[in-house]
């Protein structure tokens, strides 16, 4: 007889019938229990789901809404009760993954719970000054000679250096250019992002109120007028009082992840079973077993 000519066989629904019935046989034999398990709904769980439905949908859920959400988390629940049941959580990566981060989750709550004193973030800032450096700041102008226009871009630049000298108006000596004329109080990096690499280190060999040159670039010669330069400086710790905590809090946050995670290895014995040839490659520590095969 040719089971695929008969109609039932081929029906989806009967499928689906058949993985439901094969589920619930496996339940009974992993030990599904006689007694309902109890789903408590409680005003809190209420509360929650109804928040979530508002943040995603900027209003409270109707009557009707709310049933759904309570349906839909009941189902979960019940699904969720099963799967562990059937240890269908084994040996799943995202799962495991899921889970360490939410052990993680509790170590950092409870960092961010305590509100350290300003002592602490002083010490802190101290200890680890070099982080709240203010960069050195440039203020200068330029004036810029297009080396791929010009026959002898040093000549005319001197010759321009000359002309300033005697007077001449700077904002209109020199190639016109995308390049800002004028920096303010411009860190080293914003200057050497404009102008090209070297370029701002160049400008701390210059003296300061008046113009010099020629200076060299990524885009050609320059003249420049160094206005101020303002070195780099630790930053007063009122200012960056905020950035200290936030990084006292990181720092916190991976010393307890440590310190959680060396108080309950201690609960754990590892035995590594392990070719001789690659026994030396196993990270056991000196308390685990490595054993060869």
């Amino acid at each position: 007889m040719n089971l695929k000519k008969v109609p039932l066989l081929r029906d989806p629904l009967l499928h689906f019938a058949l993985i439901g019935g094969l589920l619930f046989a496996i339940d009974g034999l992993f030990g599904g229990d006689a007694d309902a398990e109890e789903i408590a709904i409680t005003p809190s769980r209420i509360e929650h789901l109804a928040a979530v439905f508002e943040r995603s949908w900027q209003r409270p859920p109707s009557d009707e809404e709310m049933q759904k959400l309570v349906d839909n988390f009941v189902r979960e629940e019940v699904l969720y009760r099963e799967a562990l049941k059937l240890g269908l959580e084994a040996d799943d990566t995202v799962i495991r993954r899921r889970l360490r981060l939410k052990m993680e989750f509790l170590a950092r709550d409870l960092v961010d719970a305590v509100e350290p004193e300003t002592e602490v973030l002083q010490k802190f800032y101290r200890d680890n000054g070099d982080r709240y450096q203010l960069p050195a700041r440039v203020s200068f102008r330029q004036i810029y000679f297009n080396d791929d226009r010009r026959a002898e871009p040093e000549q005319d630049a001197e010759m321009a250096l000359a002309a300033l000298a005697d007077g001449a108006e700077w904002a209109t000596t020199g190639d016109s250019h995308l390049l800002p004329r004028q920096f303010t109080q411009a860190s080293l990096e914003e200057v050497n992002k404009q102008l090209g690499t070297g370029f701002a280190e160049e400008l701390l060999d210059q003296p300061r109120g008046q113009w010099v040159g020629p200076v060299h670039s990524e885009y050609g010669v320059h003249l420049v007028f160094v206005e101020e330069y303002t070195a780099q400086a630790s930053a007063d710790f009122a200012s960056v009082q905020s950035q200290v905590l936030r990084d006292w809090q990181a720092q916190a946050h991976g010393d307890a992840l440590e310190s959680q995670y060396r108080q309950l290895r201690q609960g754990y014995r590892v035995r590594m079973d392990v070719d001789p040839g690659v026994r030396q490659l196993a990270s056991a520590e000196p308390a685990d077993e490595v054993a060869a095969r």
